[in-house]
């Protein structure tokens, strides 16, 4: 029995156990910290942990000072073959030992602290992959459908140029016509003008998805700005609609290709136009922003009734029954060839929705749309 208890009082690093009659006197003692037949004087300090392990229930004593040193025991009771209560196995601990759990459970601590931090390491690892593949999906999808697009535009390129060729023909021809007649009329002008812009916006719906930049040239933004209100004046007029352009502090040129902003305008004015079926005002702002400039145009209809940009923006999405659903995603295109940015939002000032469009001063990257 005491090779026993001594093995257990090694591998579990006790300061003692002794097993003692129900009267406390030592039976066996693994440290020989008591002598056998001697009374165990350790139970005065745990009474009441005595007495219920007597009663036939084990219980921890309290944390008791003895000398420089703290100790805490446990006891338990020892049953006879005839069920009853006939000794308290007693086990006692000092202070290395709490000092040893101690350093255990600070261990356990350090390694729990490790495990969440990894944990909370990896759930960010997890989202941010989460978030790359349903960026990666969305482009994905915009690319597959920019290829559908640029399928059936092909389609259809070879039948509109040529009739744009024969109107550009007939307009210079009257053009030429009234200048021998002595008639200047400046709107003769725009005919080949505007046959050679639909033409480079038909180039640019044929490499719609794959880039590029534009063509830059020194622009007066203000000027044309004025000059696509005057283009658009007859159809907006018929809608009820009326134009104003704001400079509140743009001076002096922007880099740019003038077919794409002029396009990007008046896609953005007839979309204004739409989002108004009783008629408002149209304001084009023109305001400086960092080192570039901003060109905004806001309407007074019913804002984005909830609906986000990339949603607006996305090919062939259109609220309109015959609308093409290329509008705004042909302005987010030729904003971002310049380097720009295109934002929608409602009006922080009122009802109605603001189309924003950023752009740097500087010249836009040097990669030429195909020359039409």
């Amino acid at each position: 029995m005491r090779t026993r208890l001594q093995e257990v009082r090694r591998e579990n690093r006790l300061s003692e156990v002794t097993l003692c009659d129900r009267e406390g006197f030592v039976l066996v003692s693994a440290a020989d910290r008591v002598a056998r037949g001697d009374l165990d004087y350790y139970w005065e300090l745990d009474p009441a942990a005595v007495a219920s392990a007597l009663g036939g229930a084990p219980e921890p004593g309290s944390l008791v000072k003895v000398g420089d040193e703290f100790q805490k025991s446990a006891y338990a009771p020892v049953w006879s073959a005839d069920g009853r209560v006939a000794g308290v196995l007693s086990v006692d601990a000092e202070a290395g030992y709490f000092r040893a759990l101690g350093d255990l459970r600070r261990v356990a601590w350090l390694t729990v602290g490790a495990v969440l931090a990894f944990l909370t390491a990896m759930a960010l690892v997890v989202a941010r992959l989460e978030r790359s593949l349903a960026r990666a999906r969305a482009v994905a999808q915009r690319q597959e459908t920019l290829a559908a697009m640029g399928r059936m535009t092909a389609g259809i390129a070879h039948e509109i140029r040529n009739p744009l060729g024969i109107i550009r023909g007939a307009g210079e021809i009257q053009a030429a016509k009234l200048r021998e007649l002595g008639v200047e009329l400046p709107t003769a002008d725009f005919i080949p003008e505007e046959v050679d812009r639909l033409d480079r916006i038909l180039t640019r719906y044929l490499t719609f998805g794959r880039g590029g930049a534009p063509q830059p040239e020194p622009l007066d933004l203000e000027a044309l700005a004025r000059r696509v209100a005057r283009l658009a004046a007859g159809e907006l007029e018929r809608a009820g609609v009326r134009v104003e352009v704001e400079n509140r502090g743009v001076a002096g040129p922007v880099a740019g290709d003038s077919p794409g902003l002029q396009q990007v305008l008046l896609n953005l004015l007839l979309n204004a136009r739409d989002a108004m079926p009783g008629g408002g005002v149209v304001t084009i702002v023109l305001a400086p922003a960092g080192d570039g400039v901003e060109l905004r145009v806001r309407d007074g209809g019913g804002g984005l009734g909830g609906r986000n940009q990339d949603e607006l923006c996305a090919p062939f999405f259109t609220t309109r029954q015959q609308g093409s659903g290329l509008g705004l995603a042909v302005v987010r295109q030729v904003v971002e060839d310049h380097g720009g940015t295109f934002a929608l939002r409602d009006r922080d000032d009122g009802p109605g929705a603001e189309a924003v469009v950023a752009l740097p001063r500087g010249k836009p990257p040097e990669a030429p749309w195909p020359a039409s």
